[in-house]
């Protein structure tokens, strides 16, 4: 078994990907592992993947030389923060921040990525096995704000279907990698799950992850949901003729609700 010190620490030079065929060949486990950077083009393909802008920030989990932070800052503007367990390598990504004119937008934290502080973060950026996922998976779900987009470079999340999957061609050769990546999105949606009640409006919203089902009653009578969607906090729905589109505050979903050509205001609280 590979420790989990090699595991993270194979995670290269601005995302790197532990290098499996370690294990297909069989290959002692203590050598030092190989480091395989992220191409350029998948780098600046996972940013604009996740609509990165100049009031984001960009968080690289397993930053090794910095790449993905840098590149955030330079290309799009926004402030990075990359956690690497291999210290050296923070230094090199804070070297590489300073000669690339970013220093003072983007840090870099030497620590394990299943202990760090997310909640600063925006965007998420992950080139992680698996099973790392697997561990960060709850976190990123209670720990982020909603709206927050997470973009995996190769693997994607047990249960949890992307609200992107792009694939794309890989421009240039590339040490260790083929000639396409797989780039997985997900927001972070907002806790829907519940009761509701507001405006006449008796609901009960099914939640698993950004996919939803509404029930409920309307005055008291029994009425037909479809069209049920959230991302991030915005959430909308329809029974019948009546249209909501709003957002999912905490204790609150506010919005609006459109009938017969007409607008009002529909607030309604969670019903504890």
């Amino acid at each position: 078994m590979i420790p989990l010190r090699g595991i993270l620490a194979v995670r290269a030079l601005g995302c790197g990907l532990l290098a499996l065929a370690l294990l297909a060949r069989g290959e002692d486990a203590e050598a030092p592992p190989p480091f395989i950077t992220t191409p350029t083009d998948v780098v600046e393909h996972m940013l604009r993947l996740a609509g990165t802008a100049a009031d984001d920030v960009v968080m690289d989990l397993g930053s090794g030389d910095g790449r993905i932070v840098i590149a955030a800052a330079r290309r799009f503007g926004a402030r990075g923060i990359g956690i690497e367990l291999d210290g050296k390598l923070v230094e090199r990504s804070r070297e590489n921040a300073r000669l690339a004119g970013v220093a003072e937008r983007v840090s870099f934290v030497e620590g394990d990525v299943l202990q760090a502080d997310l909640s600063k973060a925006t965007v998420v950026t992950v080139y992680l096995l698996p099973g790392l996922l697997g561990k960060l998976q709850p976190r990123f779900v209670y720990e982020l704000a909603p709206g927050t987009r997470i973009v995996s470079h190769a693997f994607s999340m047990p249960g949890w279907r992307p609200d992107r999957l792009e694939h794309m061609a890989v421009k240039e050769p590339h040490p260790r990698q083929g000639d396409d990546s797989t780039l997985y999105l997900w927001i972070v949606p907002a806790e829907a799950r519940g009761a509701w009640v507001g405006g006449g409006w008796r609901l009960k919203v099914d939640q698993s992850y950004q996919d939803i089902g509404v029930e409920g009653t309307r005055e008291g009578r029994p009425v037909a949901f479809g069209e049920a969607r959230i991302t991030g906090r915005e959430i909308a729905w329809r029974s019948g003729a009546a249209f909501f589109r709003g957002r999912v505050a905490g204790e609150r979903m506010t919005g609006t609700l459109t009938e017969g050509g007409a607008t009002q205001a529909l607030e309604l609280s969670r019903e504890r």
